[in-house]
């Protein structure tokens, strides 16, 4: 296989992706594969369906997950946005039995922010960069000093004003819920950002996330004290950031 190729899977709520990426550019230089979950998000559905995806592509080395959860080494702590049938399953031997190569899994709010530092909107950021993964749930992810800090889920604290957590109210999940409309949904993003702002005073923010095909329209609805910047690798992020994950790890 060559060294230089890279895989990552990207696990959501409503699916998962699967890339092949050159592990120096971070171009994707394959069919970047996309799959609903359907019917079924149980762990035995799901799963069979990546190996699946992984024996199509003949892939036999290193593969980066990122998981919708948190996750330390090979156990997975919580899945909130996926189901708890996931936090009993094997996901990490069930993966290297059918691909034969070591699995690396990561949050995949993580996996996201570790793409766009590495080749994309956050790169050469080397004070406190804020990436926002905005999906089914809210992703948090701060780098500090170019050293990622893991499984912060700012999402799951409470809303400074708002009953429930911060992703309750703006998420994309959170606008479908309320039936927002979009400036409606920028006034309680606005409210996320001002919080995670003094919370964590970033230099930098990048905006990940299906709401971001609005960009145009968002970023004269929204402010920080800081660059906004909406991610460059708009769909490939998170199975890029696990792809690159796991080459890292495997690395001698």
């Amino acid at each position: 296989m060559d060294n230089r190729k890279m895989l990552g899977i990207d696990l959501g709520g409503s699916g998962f992706r699967v890339g092949v990426f050159d592990s120096v550019s971070g171009k994707n230089i394959w069919k970047f594969i996309e799959i609903d979950h359907g019917a079924s998000r149980h762990p035995d559905v799901v799963l069979p369906r990546i190996c699946s995806v992984l024996s199509t592509l003949q892939w036999n080395g290193p593969i980066g997950l990122g998981f919708p959860g948190a996750v330390e080494g090979h156990d997975i702590l919580s899945a909130p946005n996926i189901g708890q049938e996931w936090l009993d399953a094997a996901v990490v031997q069930v993966l290297e039995q059918c691909c034969g190569g070591p699995v690396t899994l990561v949050n995949d709010a993580d996996a996201v922010a570790i793409a766009e530092h590495q080749f994309g909107a956050g790169h050469g950021e080397n004070g406190t960069l804020l990436t926002l993964t905005i999906g089914t749930g809210l992703g948090t992810t701060v780098h500090e000093n170019g050293t990622l800090i893991p499984n912060l889920e700012y999402g799951l604290r409470p809303h400074p004003t708002r009953e429930g957590t911060l992703e309750d109210h703006v998420s994309g999940r959170a606008r479908r819920a309320f039936d927002l409309t979009l400036i409606e949904w920028a006034e309680r993003f606005q409210e996320g950002i001002d919080h995670l702002c003094e919370q964590l005073t970033p230099d930098r923010i990048v905006l990940y996330g299906g709401i971001m095909e609005h960009w145009s329209k968002l970023r004269a609805l929204i402010r920080a004290p800081c660059p906004l910047l909406p991610a460059i690798h708009t769909n490939t992020a998170g199975a890029l950031g696990a792809a690159f994950c796991s080459v890292q790890t495997s690395e001698p």
